[in-house]
């Protein structure tokens, strides 16, 4: 058995701190509710505001898959423009092009097969 001490229980308290967010440093995720009408149904519904620095306003989407696609678009530019900033990294938009292209050659190909080109 092993003893606790003060020194270590301080330790353990110190490591939980605060919980870690879902999404990247700096972005502010808020669930909403908003009486919305929608189709000429009005209601309340769950919506996600998201804010960052970079946002001149905040964005307002309906489910939590859209909030994760919107910031990793936002966190892939950043990237890229980071790395295009670097002096010798200009190569780099060409490698995520032609990775872009090889992801949707495939699908490509089939929609050529079923037109029968």
């Amino acid at each position: 058995m092993s003893k606790v001490t003060k020194k270590t229980a301080k330790k353990v308290i110190a490591k939980k701190g605060r919980p870690k967010s879902e999404f990247p440093r700096g972005y502010n995720v808020e669930a909403i509710d908003k009486h919305l009408t929608i189709d000429g149904v009005s209601g309340m519904y769950g919506l996600y505001k998201v804010e960052h620095k970079a946002l001149p306003n905040p964005k307002i989407f309906i489910d939590k898959e859209s909030v994760v696609k919107f910031i990793n678009v936002m966190e892939g530019n950043k990237v890229e423009a980071k790395a295009l900033s670097l002096k010798g990294y200009q190569h780099v938009k060409g490698v995520v092009s032609q990775h872009k292209e090889a992801m949707v050659a495939p699908e490509m190909e089939e929609i050529a097969k079923v037109l029968g080109y």
